[in-house]
């Protein structure tokens, strides 16, 4: 088994590095997300607080922003992607290319399973 860390720092690293690597690999409802890193093989897993679906840069509803994220995971997992790590705030944003929506997570705690 690999190893586990307990920071941020991690899926910042890979998403200043190598963002395109950077694959959407789930969702669990209340608040798991899982990122899965193809450059590096790298594991990030994000137990989140609130999820908010924003446009642009301003945000647009709180309410129903889950079960959105959720179906999107669900139904094009594949036209999810980061398009935001920011350890300094806790967030990390993502966006739908598909629904053209955008997502963004607090994240009370990060990990990453490095092989």
């Amino acid at each position: 088994m690999g190893n586990v860390f307990q920071s941020g720092a991690f899926l910042q690293q890979c998403f200043s590095v190598h963002p395109l690597s950077l694959n959407f690999k789930l969702f669990t409802m209340p608040g798991t997300i899982g990122i899965f890193c193809m450059n590096c093989k790298s594991r990030h897993r994000l137990t989140v607080g609130t999820i908010t679906r924003i446009i642009g840069d301003a945000k647009w509803s709180e309410e129903g922003a889950s079960a959105k994220l959720e179906t999107c995971a669900g139904h094009h997992q594949e036209a999810l992607h980061v398009t935001e790590v920011s350890v300094e705030r806790d967030i990390v944003q993502f966006r739908c290319r598909e629904c053209r929506v955008g997502f963004q997570a607090t994240v009370s705690r990060f990990e990453t399973y490095q092989p």
